[in-house]
């Protein structure tokens, strides 16, 4: 196995240098992408995305007009800051200065990812460049004209941007951008309710999920989205039941919910034993929620 990722990626260098070999290229990232994702091995991945990152890097240097590789980079990088975060929920007594250093590596990496999907946009439907400097009605008037096949690509832009405002909570100027997030989210949704196995309502759902009604977030509405991505996934989305825990369940200070989600997470570890990387993160992180549960009922 080693042997042949090695001549894999030689290949690839060697081909980075000549013209022609856009198909492979294309192949290995999409390919890159699969074995991330049905990984079990969070530490593993952790460790080895930097160097796909790099040579990712090295691929765009190569063609900046890809659409394609810029997603592709904007997938990994994302993939690499929530592994890093997932770090600061589950190791406890993390010092504080290892903390920060995650949070600033993050920021760095969000931004990156998310100029990249804007570009991978704009290089798709130049009517669409620069959307994340668009006000509100703005953007909700530019979106009207959406076709069908850019669905994936908005996603994919979407949820680099709202990563990016994940690791900026600290910078009101990112957190007025939230309106403009869900507005994306919900027109793809409106035009692909099943997309990336139903994870769009994820999303949705953790946004509206953030604050109490009385302070003017839509828990109700968050709770809907939490139980459409559930069942899209036919209940396999593990992450979408510990989300849903964490914002929904905590917010409303229901317990009895926030045990029956996470005791369902933890059972399916013990009779599934080659979960996804999504799902294996959300095994750990439904153990850390029952672990704190005490402070929050």
């Amino acid at each position: 196995m080693k042997q042949k990722s090695y001549l894999m990626i030689s290949a690839l260098l060697i081909c980075l240098a000549m013209s022609g070999c856009s198909l492979y290229i294309d192949s290995f990232t999409n390919d890159l992408t699969k074995a991330i994702e049905s990984s079990n091995d969070p530490q593993t991945i952790m460790q080895a995305l930097p160097a796909y990152i790099v040579l990712i890097d090295g691929m765009i240097e190569g063609d900046p007009q890809d659409e394609d590789i810029l997603m592709a980079s904007v997938f990994l990088m994302n993939a690499y800051s929530s592994l890093l975060g997932s770090q600061i929920d589950l190791i406890e007594d993390m010092p504080e200065y290892h903390i920060n250093g995650i949070k600033n590596h993050q920021k760095r990496l969000n931004k990156k990812a998310l100029q990249r999907a804007e570009k991978a946009l704009c290089i798709h439907d130049e009517m669409l460049c620069n959307i994340t400097n668009l006000k509100f009605n703005e953007l909700s008037l530019k979106l009207k004209s959406i076709k069908d096949n850019e669905i994936n690509i908005l996603y994919r832009l979407g949820t680099a941007w709202v990563s990016w405002v994940q690791v900026n909570t600290d910078d009101w100027n990112a957190m007025a951008q939230l309106a403009q997030i869900k507005l994306i989210l919900q027109i793809v949704i409106d035009k692909n309710d099943t997309i990336d196995d139903g994870n769009a309502h994820v999303y949705l759902a953790v946004l509206n999920s953030l604050i109490p009604a009385t302070l003017g977030g839509k828990p109700e509405v968050g709770k809907q989205h939490f139980e459409a991505a559930i069942k899209i996934s036919n209940g396999n989305n593990l992450m979408a039941k510990a989300l849903y825990a964490e914002y929904y369940a905590r917010l409303m200070f229901d317990e009895k919910l926030h045990k029956r989600l996470t005791d369902e997470i933890i059972l399916e570890e013990s009779k599934n034993k080659s979960l996804s990387l999504i799902n294996t993160l959300a095994v750990e992180k439904a153990k850390a929620l029952q672990r704190s549960a005490s402070d929050y009922f």
